[in-house]
């Protein structure tokens, strides 16, 4: 008897360390300094655009040190509609930035999708389009596969054992990274900051604004669309806090986009000092 009672104490204790392990990793910051963030870029940009690009990775590093983002994807075309060079419109530079999986610590590439939230109604329409190869809708249970926030969820002890001993061993299929490129979602623990940690975010959140469904784009396509359309400026939000911005320039032909997989990260602004960065090149 007593041996089981110190059994069952031994391992509550083991499931309260593992717990306490766990709450460090989410509050502890990703990326100890802005050179250690990580990025994957698309073909090299036009060489006029080589100082202009270089500016804006030590911008996007910055941002994502000083908001503690998971990850972050940009890109940047030239060219609007409404100037004599809209044929020759094209992105020039597209980039990854940390991870889209914190776990797995898989990275941000410049074809990885992002769900892009409120933003969806003005994109749908693109949907289809030529070009636009990484923009559409899937079930949202293919962003959030363990349910969260849903009756499907599981009861957080197996959650514990499945990701820690059932899946290492095999026994179970690993939920991440999330298969077909796509970003795992995340939303801040507390106060919108996504300095003071982060939890998955819900199914729920994720379907918010596509019918039920999670739609999803890169920032590559996002410029294509706005190239096309010159849709004006464009943020998306979930979980009521920004994933995505897409920034106009027509004075310079500029468009700049910029997804994160965390709510509440400053995109908007992100997009605007780099849309200044490649606006001093344009001059």
């Amino acid at each position: 008897m007593k041996t089981s009672v110190m059994n069952h104490v031994k391992a509550v204790t083991l499931f309260a360390i593992g717990l306490t392990i766990a709450a460090v990793v989410v509050t502890a910051g990703l990326f100890p300094q802005s050179q250690e963030v990580p990025s994957v870029g698309g073909p090299a940009p036009p060489p006029q655009y080589t100082a202009a690009v270089e500016r804006a990775r030590a911008l996007v590093r910055a941002a994502v040190l000083e908001q503690n983002l998971p990850g972050v994807s940009v890109a940047v075309g030239i060219g609007l509609p409404s100037l004599a060079s809209a044929k020759e419109g094209a992105v020039v530079w597209a980039e990854g930035f940390g991870w889209r999986d914190v776990v797995t610590r898989t990275p941000v590439t410049p074809d990885t999708r992002f769900n892009i939230g409120t933003a969806a109604s003005a994109v749908t329409a693109a949907v289809g389009a030529p070009g636009l190869t990484n923009t559409g809708a899937d079930a949202a249970k293919e962003w959030s596969p363990e349910a969260i926030g849903e009756e499907g969820e599981d009861f957080p002890p197996l959650t514990l054992l499945r990701h820690v001993i059932w899946q290492p061993l095999g026994l179970m299929p690993a939920e991440y990274p999330l298969p077909g490129d796509r970003a795992t979602f995340y939303v801040p623990r507390s106060d919108g900051d996504p300095d003071r940690g982060r939890r998955l975010m819900y199914m729920r959140d994720l379907a918010c604004c596509a019918d039920g469904m999670a739609f999803y784009s890169t920032p590559s396509d996002l410029v294509r669309f706005a190239l096309a359309t010159n849709p004006g400026n464009l943020d998306g939000e979930l979980a009521r806090g920004l994933v995505m911005s897409l920034m106009t320039r027509p004075d310079r032909g500029i468009v700049v986009a910029v997804t994160s997989n965390m709510a509440h990260a400053k995109t908007s602004s992100l997009a605007q000092r780099v849309g200044d960065a490649f606006a001093e090149q344009t001059r």
